[in-house]
C-alpha cells in the first residue's frame, strides 16, 4: 500500500542515522521492521505506531546533541534546528497513517 510508504522512509531515515554511527544491529533491526506491515493483525498499527513516537523521540535526543555541539563551538545552528524539526515532524505525521479508513479496514 502506497499509503504506507511514510512509516517506511520513517524507519529507514531513522536506520541510516544509526549505521552512519556504526550501530549496525539497530539499524539493521528498523531496516526490516517495515516488514511486519505485510502482516494483516490488529496491533501491527499499536506496534508501529508506537515505534515512530519512539523513533521522533530518538530525533529530539540528536537534535539536542547536534545543536549543544554547534552552540559550544559557535557555530550556526538555525538551518540545523529547521531541517531536524521537519524529521521530526515527518515522524510524526507518519503515525498518522494509521489513522486512515483503508488502512484501518486493512489491519482489522
Amino acid at each position: 500500500m502506497w499509503r504506507l510508504l511514510p512509516v517506511v522512509i520513517s524507519y529507514w531515515l531513522l536506520a541510516a542515522h544509526f549505521f552512519r554511527h556504526s550501530v549496525f544491529d539497530v539499524a539493521l533491526l528498523l531496516v526490516c521492521l517495515p516488514l511486519l506491515l505485510k502482516m494483516r493483525s490488529a496491533w501491527i498499527p499499536v506496534v508501529m505506531g508506537a515505534g515512530l513516537l519512539l523513533n521522533a523521540a530518538i530525533w529530539c535526543l540528536v537534535t539536542y546533541d547536534m545543536l549543544s555541539v554547534r552552540l559550544v563551538m559557535g557555530e550556526s545552528w538555525g538551518r540545523l534546528l529547521f531541517i531536524m524539526g521537519g524529521v521530526i515532524c515527518f515522524t510524526l505525521l507518519s503515525a498518522v497513517v494509521f489513522q486512515s479508513d483503508k488502512v484501518r479496514a486493512y489491519y482489522s
